[in-house]
């Protein structure tokens, strides 16, 4: 059984918009999230989540975000999240893409907190997915 509980960003009506974003991906690209996921799940403790096992934090006004790292046919894929609400617990906010240290989409990030901020307000705005 997984040691951490990941979660997904829901709009105000419920509707489920990461696993929209995660679903719109092809096939190999939702089977390298998982298995990127399923290595982090597995972590006993936060300090697992790092660069080698495939999630960087971010840094400045984003530190609160982190972010899974993975490649797939040349397309570095970044889905945004953050820890909480609650302990081991992972909330996915947004699908993104990275080039050149620039994201797609560009305001990915401010997105992400706006998300997070709705989520920590509500917890009921993400629900449990597995994957």
């Amino acid at each position: 059984m997984p040691l951490w509980v990941v979660r997904c960003f829901c709009d105000a009506h419920g509707g489920a918009l990461f696993e929209r974003e995660y679903d719109a991906q092809a096939v190999a690209v939702r089977a390298e999230f998982r298995a990127t996921l399923n290595g982090l799940r597995y972590q006993p403790s936060i300090v697992g989540w790092s660069r080698p096992n495939g999630f960087d934090r971010l840094s400045g006004k984003y530190r609160s975000l982190g972010k899974l790292r993975f490649k797939v046919l040349n397309v570095q894929h970044r889905p945004l999240g953050f820890f909480g609400p609650g302990q081991k617990t992972f909330t996915f906010l947004i699908w993104a893409t990275e080039r050149d240290r620039k994201y797609d989409p560009p305001n990915v990030c401010d997105t992400a907190l706006r998300r997070m901020t709705l989520v920590r307000e509500d917890p009921a705005r993400a629900h449990e997915f597995d994957f």
